[in-house]
């Protein structure tokens, strides 16, 4: 049935791909009557301009190109947008966007030690690729932006599907690339202080025309219940998040007019542990107690270069990760938490014109190791690539993008030889509205301490993810207004999950994944006030469990909602944002033997987040902000293991000018 399904989704895009240049055709024999209508709606469309806003994406084919030119499902997050909501990073930025619902194991992307936090688009969990400047961040294949404080992000780019193509393995469901400001203007700073109940933070930043950097001190206070707990819930630990601290220092410089340097440096610490019970007669007996320092150290580095007339972009990167894990019960380290992940890349492209085409070649190299601190193991995977992308328009209405990447991977355990194509076509039905095809394979390697941790488990035999995603979507742009939707069907083959024997959790791969499903966007800047952006998805991801009978299980929440007001008016601006995610997925905790209960086996509860944040210019230099988060007090699930985002928690910042 799968098969059948795929085999006919495929006819219909190609069918539709090979139909389009022909209607393009007769259709441009009615380009006269259509300019005529056009120019009756001009002066509607100036004044609608008025408030248009900047829509430029460069992520999604490695080109700047109008978001309506781009047959893929994008949203762009700017920083004034980030601002206005009070998000304190990117994880939180990229996690309340329609499409994406993170796996956070502490509040706003808190990672545990390797039990990290990591971005997830259309419930494709671990399957996504998230650049800073273009250079990848994501080591042993989790990407978790939180360490990139939202006063350095000067935009957003979120491309939904499989972008294995441009950007290689672990963008099986999509690319998140992170734009920092650049040096620019004369001298100038920021000091701003954060007073909160759960959190409080203090920041300087300085820059002029070629440097700017910025320097941050974070404290975070007790959660004494971080998790749900009871006889009925998901969890029978009742776990508490200690007091925690984060430094953090950034730097960008502007060597050249088209060199640039970023280099970005936090180390963090924070406890984390609980109470264990365990099942006794019509209740919950105590057990036992954990209680875990997590000592986090980062390094992110990458050196860009855009030519400015020779079609010439560059990136070397460096990623660099080390988590010290301390067992406070034990009084020793915590063996399989300490651990070094590094990796390097270089990522070269070159685009050219000739005549009405545009080709885009390129070549990526990339290093990834993995070193367990105490036993001393060690993995390393090396990749070579080649892609290319080929950009044909057979009429004014009517383009086609053809690509292809050559992946050649030397692994630990199994060297691999990938090659993913992709098919894009983008149809203009007039001047404001766009049909699009995207269908490209993607494709992920296991992660890479799965050659060093499990010396209790058998992990040689693991397979790569890969498979296909199936796209078409339509865009509306009218001035100040769009209207986006996508209908996508994503299917993979050997997903990797988590399983347990009687002595560690280990990765497998646990079957096929397949999400049908359709996301609806509308944004709307009313006037200079008022803006308003509504998103909405419903879909179905499920994977078919091989070690549970190969029955189809689902695998994420199924019902999205997104809705944003913003508000600007003189000295006053604010946001109230809402996220709803609901139908999630089942979930049955499994103690070590693999048969006593450590919870309450059910359905991950629905998520619903309201929050409000004020913004006060009390002159040119000086600045109040308040935000309000979980309004509504809810218990709000980060994770299907019962991580609780904070409750009700406000935060008051005051930011000078100088």
């Amino acid at each position: 049935m799968c098969r059948k399904k795929k085999k006919i989704l495929t006819l219909a895009f190609l069918c539709a791909s090979i139909a389009m240049p022909f209607n393009a055709a007769a259709a441009d024999t009615n380009q006269d009557s259509i300019a005529s209508k056009t120019k009756t709606t001009e002066s509607t469309d100036a004044v609608m301009d008025e408030y248009a806003m900047e829509d430029v994406v460069v992520t999604a084919q490695r080109v700047g190109k109008s978001d309506i030119d781009i047959p893929a499902a994008t949203t762009v997050i700017t920083a004034d947008q980030i601002a206005r909501a009070g998000y304190r990073n990117a994880y939180e930025a990229i996690d309340r966007q329609l499409g994406s619902s993170g796996m956070s194991m502490g509040s706003s992307g808190q990672d545990f030690g390797t039990s990290s936090s990591r971005v997830s688009l259309r419930g494709y969990d671990r399957g996504t690729m998230v650049l800073v400047n273009g250079a990848p961040i994501n080591l042993n294949n989790y990407a978790n932006p939180e360490n990139i404080p939202a006063s350095m992000i000067e935009r957003i780019e979120i491309v939904r599907g499989a972008a294995s193509t441009l950007y290689g393995g672990e963008a099986m469901g999509g690319v998140v690339n992170i734009i920092l400001k650049k040096p620019s203007g004369v001298g100038h700073g920021t000091v701003s202080a954060t007073f909160g109940n759960y959190d409080k933070k203090t920041e300087v930043s300085y820059g002029n025309d070629r440097l700017l950097f910025d320097i941050s001190k974070e404290w975070t206070k007790n959660v004494p219940h971080s998790s749900i707990f009871g006889l009925d819930k998901l969890s029978w630990t009742d776990y508490w998040t200690g007091k925690g601290q984060k430094n953090h220092f950034s730097m960008l410089a502007r060597l050249t007019d088209e060199l640039n340097l970023n280099y970005d440096y936090t180390e963090s610490t924070i406890r984390h542990g609980g109470s264990k019970y365990k099942e006794s007669g019509d209740g919950l007996q105590w057990d036992s107690n954990l209680d875990t320092r997590f000592d986090d150290y980062r390094h992110t580095a990458n050196l860009t270069y855009e030519g400015k007339t020779n079609g010439v972009k560059a990136v070397l990167g460096y990623n660099y990760r080390k988590i010290d894990a301390y067992d406070n019960i034990k009084n020793k380290p915590l063996d399989s938490s300490n651990s070094v992940f590094d990796g390097e890349i270089l990522d070269v492209q070159k685009v050219w014109k000739v005549k009405s085409n545009t080709i885009l070649g390129g070549y990526s190299w990339r290093r990834e190791a993995a070193e367990n601190i105490y036993s001393g193991a060690s993995a390393t995977r090396f990749s070579n690539a080649l892609y290319t992308s080929y950009t044909h328009p057979f009429s004014t209405r009517f383009t086609m993008t053809l690509g292809l990447r050559g992946e050649f991977i030397k692994d630990a355990q199994k060297d691999q030889n990938v090659y993913l194509p992709q098919i894009q076509t983008d149809y203009k039905l007039n001047r404001d509205t766009a049909w699009y095809v995207n269908i490209g394979k993607a494709f992920q390697m296991p992660e890479i301490d799965e050659a060093i941790n499990h010396v209790n488990a058998d992990t040689s035999g693991l397979r790569p993810e890969e498979g296909w995603n199936y796209e078409t979507g339509v865009k509306i742009k009218r001035g100040s207004e769009s209207w986006k939707i996508a209908l996508y069907y994503m299917e993979m083959k050997n997903k990797l999950g988590w399983m347990k024997n009687n002595i560690t959790w280990y990765t497998v791969n646990k079957g096929d994944f397949r999400n049908l499903g359709l996301e609806a966007e509308y944004n709307r800047q009313i006037n200079a006030i008022w803006s308003v952006r509504v998103g909405g998805s419903i879909s179905n991801p499920e994977i078919k469990d091989p070690t549970d009978g190969n029955a189809w299980k689902q695998d994420a929440a199924r019902l999205q909602g997104t809705v944003s007001v913003d508000y600007t008016k003189a000295k006053w601006d604010g946001s109230l944002a809402f996220e709803y995610l609901g139908d999630r997925e089942y979930y049955a905790p499994v103690s070590y033997d693999g048969i006593t209960p450590i919870g309450c086996a059910q359905n991950v509860p629905s998520s619903l987040q309201l929050s409000l944040n004020l913004g006060y210019q009390c002159d040119k230099d000086n600045r109040i902000t308040l935000g309000v988060y979980n309004l509504l007090n809810k218990d709000i699930y980060t994770s299907r293991y019962g991580n609780l985002d904070l409750p009700r928690n406000y935060r008051l910042t005051f930011t000078h000018n100088f």
